[in-house]
């Protein structure tokens, strides 16, 4: 709650051209914000393009911003429709395109019947207490790089390689156990 009314204070002190409260906010939530734009533009400079244009709309939109608002699903929302436009800007050079899926029935998790190995690894993965496995499967199944794993799970790039490699080293283990 106090975070809530911090970041409403910063963004009410942008809209009178605060530059240091604009900086302020850029700390408190330029991370999340970063992450957010990265998952969606899969590119590190095409997120920090996405960033400086967020940030741009931020101040010149501080002075519409409502009080009855949540402040930060607020700062999100400017900061997608940053990453979307940056993602139609570059549209003609093939960049991902955020709303491009593969179909669903090319995900082997959604196929009603998994092969035995599968569910081997299924079930090594589960074995792994709940952030390793989502920080695995974002990693190898998602296809996140480690400085946007780093930026979501708040930690250090060297402490997330050496979570992934520690957790890809115990299901290789389990694996290797006979079944």
């Amino acid at each position: 709650m106090a975070l809530t009314r911090e970041v409403q204070d910063l963004i009410a002190q942008v809209a009178e051209d605060d530059r240091r409260a604009l900086a302020e906010l850029y700390r408190l939530s330029g991370a999340k914000l970063y992450g957010i734009v990265l998952r969606m533009l899969r590119r590190p400079e095409r997120a920090e393009q996405a960033m400086r244009l967020a940030f741009v709309r931020i101040h010149a939109q501080a002075g519409q911003y409502q009080a009855s608002e949540e402040p930060v699903a607020w700062l999100v929302a400017i900061a997608r429709a940053s990453a979307l436009d940056i993602a139609r800007s570059h549209a003609e050079d093939g960049a991902f395109e955020p709303f491009d899926a593969p179909p669903a029935a090319d995900d082997p998790l959604r196929w009603p019947e998994r092969s035995p190995a599968l569910r081997r690894l299924l079930g090594c993965l589960g074995a792994l207490s709940e952030e390793r496995r989502r920080m695995v499967l974002l990693a190898y199944y998602d296809g996140w790089s480690r400085d946007a794993l780093s930026v979501y799970f708040d930690a250090p790039v060297p402490a997330v390689k050496a979570w992934i490699a520690r957790s890809s080293s115990e299901i290789a283990t389990c694996l290797a156990r006979r079944p």
